[in-house]
């Protein structure tokens, strides 16, 4: 029984290579529609912006259920591990800046979902991992990465510990002498609007995300000390 299982998986992704492949330059997606957990995972192997945005659409439509069975084959380790290998590339090539993108457009999916988020938040490090993917000079990616940031800082007291323990080890590997320094680097640096608001949203978050107003305090009065008033008096 389970060889005719095994017979009937490697089958199907036989004929899932198969279409995909040869195809791949007249595809914006591949079509993982009714795709199990198992072949999205294999699919993870051999990156392309076809095949993540084929999952990016895969996991906006996955139940729980789906989306748990991922996260324990390590679809999320693998998407991480692909975009801290991206962003140590740089991006001297189009077609790696857009890879950069879409991959990090899965990771965003897994994280809009309830089980997704709630998985990250469960098992440190995860976080962290991410913040990797800010060595890169893919302002977009950098965008998506704070707007997640962001996030974890609003969804509960735990994302928002996490989010602070990411920028305290991001500060220690880029020997910053301050764990918000790599966000007021880039305010200061950018004349990208968008991307602007998203790294004031941040920092919006990260003070606002603790209930207690001596934390919010201390935090706030550590933005200021980066010169964060003046930089707003000049974004006026």
């Amino acid at each position: 029984m389970m060889s005719i299982k095994k017979e009937g998986a490697h089958k199907k992704w036989a004929a899932l290579k198969e279409k995909l492949g040869p195809q791949e330059t007249d595809q914006s997606e591949a079509n993982l529609e009714n795709a199990e957990p198992e072949l999205c995972i294999r699919l993870l192997q051999m990156p392309s912006v076809v095949n993540y945005s084929g999952l990016k659409k895969r996991l906006e439509n996955s139940d729980d259920a789906w989306m748990v069975q991922f996260l324990e084959l390590c679809g999320l380790d693998l998407l991480l591990e692909a975009l801290d290998r991206l962003s140590g590339r740089g991006v001297a090539r189009i077609s790696d800046a857009l890879l950069q993108l879409t991959c990090i457009n899965c990771v965003r999916a897994v994280m809009n979902s309830h089980k997704g988020i709630e998985y990250i938040v469960s098992n440190e490090g995860y976080v962290r991992k991410l913040f990797q993917a800010l060595d890169t000079t893919n302002v977009m990616v950098k965008k998506q990465v704070f707007e997640l940031l962001a996030a974890l800082c609003i969804y509960s007291s735990d994302g928002h510990t996490l989010a602070l323990d990411a920028l305290d080890h991001y500060k220690s590997v880029k020997n910053q002498q301050y764990r918000f320094s790599v966000i007021m680097n880039e305010l200061s640096n950018t004349d990208n609007v968008p991307y602007m608001v998203t790294l004031l949203s941040a920092i919006n978050a990260i003070i606002l995300g603790k209930e207690d107003l001596r934390t919010r305090t201390q935090i706030r009065n550590e933005f200021i000390g980066l010169q964060l008033l003046d930089i707003l008096d000049k974004l006026r």
